[in-house]
């Protein structure tokens, strides 16, 4: 089948496991301060409204990452991909930034196999759908897996001949701290055979009032996005928290390198869940962290893919050199 959507077994997807979301909120609003990780915020209600957020004019991965792949799309063609191309895409998403590298590889003569991973499933039927409709008779093909990274990574790289090339953007990678960003890159070498490329998305240092106002945005589409995450504790876990009650604000954390947004209670309150059977007390002005975005120096990046079995082999930025899409190749490890 040339357009195909398979839903992978979800043994290993815990994140849609609702007994680890229970023991997650339960450690997290245990804890002084309380936080819970961003990963809670993502089922597909949850994507759509993170989608609006990359519409945002000034909303760094977004815009950077569309400007760089739009003029350096035959940088990436020129590649060498022996026996053809796989291009493996992590949190696909609405997968239009990869429809750019996509279209533009068709129009140079190459074929290419188009592997969306995600574990949003109305994203992945969505876009494996839309690319049908585009592409249709074309030379691409696409199987857009529903399912953890690593399940999707072990389910097609062993089973293809073909070059791989892994986007990873959105800097998404920038939501994990450096030691667990190194793991992940780590593990994903592990996944790839000698010289398969990988292309992902960091953001950059840069003025702090610059990244405040990007967070920050007067559409309120982070707000929306999230206090969503009290919505979904309230449906999964028969909590009773009333979102008036909180309002987002994200700031940068000068000694963490990252901008932290933080759920903040507008009043004294005290918030019950059932499927804990135990009631969580917030003062006035007590904050819920909820993601956090780490913001990198080249130097950083560049251990980064050292200490992780990769070799730079070029490194591409936006027109202000506030963002970088580094080309990494998997090395002998």
């Amino acid at each position: 089948m040339q357009f195909e959507t398979i839903k992978l077994s979800t043994l290993d997807t815990i994140k849609s496991n609702p007994l680890d979301l229970s023991q997650t909120v339960l450690e997290g609003l245990s804890k002084t301060p309380k936080s819970l990780p961003s990963w809670i915020l993502f089922d597909d209600h949850g994507g759509e409204l993170f989608n609006k957020i990359t519409t945002l004019e000034n909303y760094p991965p977004s815009v950077c990452e569309f400007e760089i792949i739009k003029n350096n799309r035959q940088v990436i063609a020129d590649l060498p991909f022996e026996n053809g191309l796989q291009v493996i895409e992590l949190g696909a998403g609405d997968g239009e930034k990869a429809g750019i590298l996509l279209e533009h590889l068709l129009q140079t003569g190459q074929s290419a196999h188009y592997v969306p991973i995600d574990i949003t499933e109305g994203a992945i039927r969505a876009l494996i759908k839309g690319l049908e409709s585009k592409f249709e008779g074309s030379a691409l093909t696409a199987s857009g897996l529903i399912g953890d990274f690593f399940q999707g990574l072990d389910s097609i790289v062993g089973k293809s001949k073909q070059r791989n090339l892994v986007l990873f953007l959105g800097a998404t990678l920038g939501n994990m701290d450096y030691t667990s960003m190194q793991n992940f890159l780590s593990r994903l070498r592990g996944k790839l055979h000698l010289g398969d490329y990988v292309v992902i998305g960091f953001d950059l240092m840069k003025h702090p009032k610059l990244l405040y106002n990007a967070y920050n945005d007067s559409h309120g589409y982070f707000e929306e996005f999230n206090l969503y995450m009290l919505d979904r504790i309230n449906t999964a876990l028969g909590a009773n928290f009333k979102k008036e009650n909180f309002v987002q604000q994200a700031q940068y954390n000068k000694d963490t390198h990252s901008i932290e947004s933080y759920l903040f209670s507008i009043c004294d309150q005290s918030v019950f869940i059932s499927a804990l059977e135990k009631e969580f007390h917030f003062k006035a002005w007590e904050t819920l962290q909820t993601e956090r975005s780490y913001k990198y120096a080249e130097s950083e990046i560049d251990s980064l893919a050292e200490h992780s079995g990769f070799e730079t082999i070029e490194s591409l930025y936006d027109s202000k050199q506030e963002y970088v899409m580094p080309i990494w190749r998997a090395k002998n490890i």
